[in-house]
């Protein structure tokens, strides 16, 4: 990783150079391109963006949209997106992630209040590439318990359009799942006619899954079959966003989608391409204000950096500027704006239009890796039963949401596992001649509902410096008792038969003995499940609020927000189904907005 963040940050230093030298002090002669003048501007062609480009052109007619989005092409990263099986070495690739490091932060130890447990800061997991991180992530379908979105929609009257009901509805619009023979109450919960392939893992169930749903079951866990149906607790396999065998990001099944819309021409004899412009390598500045309304804080369209050139896009009358930069780059691109808390604002000599807690409910999932290693009999005897091989599955099949009561509805931890190659955290690791057999198995414990809040906020004013990224994870008590619980929950699991038999529980440093104190020790690897959220919160105003119902910015006009860091809560699962679901509802949203104002 150290290699790659130096990769990374000898770029930008060029880039930084330009903005110093050409903007920041920029006179009169500094030359801009042309205006370009757009319906709606979309800022990021990640999870959200990619969505709502390709739902705004079918909601609202004669439009056109511009995407800008700071990395490249998916298609640029010769095959290693599109594998499953290259999940890993993608985290890596230094042009197709922002390469952003987290604060080190100091937790309470729960064992002696007077004392601190000190964590360093990690490498965290941004997609800066089409599909963003969906085109990065380990492409796990969940979307969480409907009690969180019921909890969303209870902030007040108008947030009824954010209860299960309706989001459900929106889920089914942009799933097309694949299930063979789904029964009458898979139905209910699914859709099969949109763009997002969803699909089973096509390997059925390997031997080593099968040895940890038998070894959960032991412990009185039930079974599951679907965890974004009825119920989301139990032992069971995971579904992904996956279309016969290859990655299906958001980028694959929606932008590419909207890139490809025809509608024929008055005189119905020729067609015409609908003006869907993505350009890519554009890192959005800010946004560019009406100086004219200084009060009213009007956005007319963003300035970004493009081909070393500094570039203006604008946007037509009844058109909005919306950013799905995500949970990290929304809020700094508000910031740089001139939207957000004011004393980070004053203190980086930025003007402030409209103070907000921008930045500050900072959400994540707590995560723990434990990598066990099999014995040398058992990696040949759990190869078996993987038809299709290891390019065709993805790196995580196994889910345990689980409370005291496996029988909760509402599960708050989450134990994620996989049959695991040792070498896959090698960036340079080849696919060697036997990849089904597994050296290996990963568990991932999480809490679905943490406590913890962190925050972001801005080192300078420069765009292209990271911001501050301060996750807070297991700051309350509560989390760090739960995560612990969550490992001696693993411990348990590996304990069991078969695996038992398998995998040595000493050898992962979990001893039945240890004490409080020894576990404390080894929570200081805690780290992320990598799902930043809540950044840009929706709730009213009064009750720190940074946007409404309808996704508008408090204090601004023709200005929103559409991706991960609107949730006022975190999902109890992984936040990319989510994030399109929000992208699908507030494609409605607008062009309810837009008609109204016609």
């Amino acid at each position: 990783m150290s290699q790659q963040h130096s990769n990374v940050n000898q770029d930008d230093a060029k880039i930084r150079e330009y903005w110093i030298k050409n903007v920041c002090d920029r006179d009169k002669n500094t030359q801009f391109k042309p205006k370009e003048i757009y319906d709606f501007i979309i800022v990021g062609a990640g999870t959200a963006g990619c969505v709502l480009a390709r739902e705004l052109i079918h909601c609202i007619p004669n439009i056109n949209v511009l995407v800008l989005e700071a990395g490249g092409p998916d298609a640029y990263s010769n095959g290693i997106i599109s594998l499953p099986c290259n999940t890993f070495k993608a985290f890596q690739v230094s042009e197709h992630n922002w390469g952003y490091i987290t604060q080190e932060q100091k937790i309470q130890s729960f064992v002696d209040p007077t004392k601190e447990i000190l964590k360093n800061g990690f490498p965290y997991i941004c997609g800066k590439v089409w599909g963003g991180t969906s085109s990065l992530n380990a492409m796990v379908y969940m979307r969480g318990q409907a009690k969180w979105y019921n909890n969303w929609a209870a902030q007040g009257p108008e947030y009824k359009i954010w209860d299960w009901d309706h989001c459900l509805e929106a889920f089914k619009a942009v799933e097309n799942n694949s299930r063979k023979n789904p029964d009458e109450t898979f139905k209910k919960f699914h859709g099969f006619n949109g763009l997002l392939h969803v699909q089973d893992s096509q390997n059925g169930i390997y031997d080593v899954m099968s040895g940890l749903i038998d070894a959960a079951k032991n412990l009185g866990i039930p079974y599951n079959d679907d965890f974004n149906g009825e119920r989301q607790n139990g032992v069971g396999i995971f579904q992904f966003t996956m279309n016969d065998g290859k990655r299906c990001s958001l980028a694959e099944s929606y932008l590419k989608d909207a890139l490809k819309k025809v509608e024929l021409s008055p005189d119905s004899k020729s067609e015409k391409v609908v003006s869907v412009d993505v350009k890519s390598f554009a890192h959005v500045l800010n946004i560019i204000w009406d100086e004219e309304n200084k009060e009213e804080n009007i956005a007319i369209g963003v300035r970004y950096f493009c081909n070393g050139v500094v570039r203006e896009a604008f946007i037509a009358p009844k058109g909005e500027v919306i950013l799905c930069g995500g949970a990290f780059n929304s809020p700094k691109i508000l910031m740089l704006s001139g939207i957000g808390p004011k004393e980070n604002l004053e203190s980086n000599n930025i003007k402030v239009r409209k103070e907000l807690p921008v930045g500050r409910n900072l959400l994540d999932h707590s995560g723990f890796y434990i990598v066990a290693k099999s014995t040398p009999s058992a990696i040949n005897h759990w190869s078996n039963g993987a038809e299709i091989g290891i390019i065709h599955k993805a790196n995580v099949e196994g889910k345990i949401p689980c409370k005291d009561d496996f029988f909760d509805e509402n599960p708050d931890i989450e134990i994620m596992a996989s049959p695991f190659k040792l070498n896959y955290m090698n960036p340079t690791a080849k696919l060697d001649n036997e990849p089904n057999k597994f050296d290996g198995i990963i568990l991932i414990p999480s809490l679905n509902i943490p406590s913890s809040v962190g925050y972001l906020e801005l080192n300078s004013s420069n765009p292209f410096d990271q911001p501050k990224i301060c996750l807070n994870l297991l700051e309350k008590s509560d989390d760090l008792y739960r995560m612990i619980s969550s490992l001696k929950l693993c411990r348990e699991i590996l304990k069991q038969p078969p695996l038992s038999t398998v995998y040595n529980v000493k050898e992962i440093g979990f001893n039945d003995d240890m004490s409080d104190e020894d576990w404390e020790r080894v929570i200081q690897n805690n780290s992320t499940s990598q799902h930043a959220c809540g950044t840009v919160k929706m709730a009213p105003e009064s009750k720190n609020g940074v946007i409404n119902h309808r996704l508008q910015v408090y204090g601004t006009k023709n200005l929103r927000v559409v991706d991960a860091s609107i949730f006022p809560y975190i999902p109890s699962g992984n936040p990319n189904a989510p994030t399109a679901m929000v992208a699908w509802r507030a494609s409605r949203l607008i062009a309810e907005d837009y008609t109204r104002s016609c």
